[in-house]
């Protein structure tokens, strides 16, 4: 699976024409191919009917999923195009990896910060138990009279 989400999360299916990928949290990948219903070019809007889905996981190497874009009739955008896309990809990712590297330092902080406050209210607790007595007693200490 791993080959799989880098071959569609890398920009990889989208270096070719037409494609594009839609992630479905929880479901199987499924490449489903499209054709035009309409039989003219002129009129606009065009409308779609499905023709065929196939189950990208039965596809174990790269080299097979490119394989079979080829044999779709998918052809590979310019290099260009390509390299822009890769990029964009790698930019998602590198902005991904830093808002998780902030949410990390966030956490620490906070999580240094309330042990910090439990640390002061331990404090706090054994002063006011020493002050106090611990026992509720004045602390002092009493002596009988000597005859």
């Amino acid at each position: 699976m791993p080959i799989l989400k880098s071959f569609l999360k890398d920009g990889e299916a989208e270096s070719y024409q037409n494609v594009q990928v839609k992630f479905v949290p929880g479901r199987k990948a499924i490449m489903t191919i499209y054709e035009s219903a309409d039989d003219d070019d002129e009129g606009g809007e065009e409308s779609w009917v499905e023709k065929e889905q196939i189950v990208l996981s039965d596809y174990k190497t790269k080299d097979e999923m490119h394989a079979l874009m080829v044999e779709k009739g998918f052809q590979l955008k310019s290099p260009e195009e390509v390299e822009a896309i890769q990029q964009q990809y790698k930019d998602e990712a590198e902005a991904e990896r830093t808002k998780a590297e902030e949410r990390r330092e966030e956490m620490m902080i906070r999580r240094e910060e309330l042990q910090r406050q439990r640390e002061e209210k331990m404090m706090e607790d054994a002063r006011a138990e020493v002050e106090g007595g611990g026992d509720g007693s004045s602390g002092g200490v009493s002596m009988g009279g000597l005859n």
